[in-house]
């Protein structure tokens, strides 16, 4: 699980943890937190929703945040480099990704 407030050095271990194959950890739920800085070796990228709080009031994703997020899908120099795939839960949601 990764999430904006978990501490750095602890978001970098569960990070880790997924990156490593031997870990039995396939599967990573996190929030758009994911989208900052962490090397991730992911294939794909679900999104549940595509709105967030954004502290003040519940909002849909900017664009750039959409492609920031599933752009953590198929990256250079990992396992999955030569595919790398983002889905929407929801028909709305799937063409605002398409869009994105």
């Amino acid at each position: 699980v990764i999430y904006g407030a978990l501490p750095p050095a602890v978001r970098r271990e569960q990070a880790a943890l997924f990156n490593d194959e031997s870990s039995g950890r396939n599967i990573l739920i996190a929030s758009d937190a994911i989208g900052m800085g962490l090397n991730l070796d992911i294939r794909r990228v679900v999104f549940r929703t595509l709105r967030k709080f954004d502290g003040e009031r519940t909002r849909q994703l900017h664009a750039s945040e959409i492609r920031q997020i599933a752009g953590r899908a198929g990256r250079f120099g990992g396992r999955y480099a030569d595919v790398g795939l983002a889905a929407a839960l929801t028909p709305d949601d799937h063409a605002a990704l398409r869009e994105a």
